[in-house]
């Protein structure tokens, strides 16, 4: 439980942080929380069922673990496309 926690909170840590330099202070709450909650609720709201079509539709019992990787993947190319360091130059 401790490792997990630790992955949780290293996870939790890096993902507030980038979200909160991805927009200005004036609109920052809104601007997060709304992108969010969107994609919350439209991948894990529907992973359940797509995970329990998936496997009859395939064959295959670990076709779940693909639509995981699959939006990891997206994800990675968004994170490495769209996110850019705003901290400035370093002292």
């Amino acid at each position: 439980m401790v490792v997990l926690g630790l992955l949780i909170a290293a996870y939790d840590g890096a993902v507030s942080a980038t979200m909160a330099e991805l927009f200005p202070p004036r609109i920052r709450s809104g601007a997060i929380a709304i992108p969010y909650n969107i994609a919350v609720s439209l991948f894990g709201g529907t992973a359940p069922y797509i995970a329990t079509w998936l496997i009859p539709a395939s064959g295959y019992r670990l076709s779940p673990a693909f639509y995981v990787m699959l939006t990891a993947a997206i994800t990675l190319v968004t994170v490495l496309r769209v996110v850019r360091e705003t901290a400035g130059p370093r002292a």
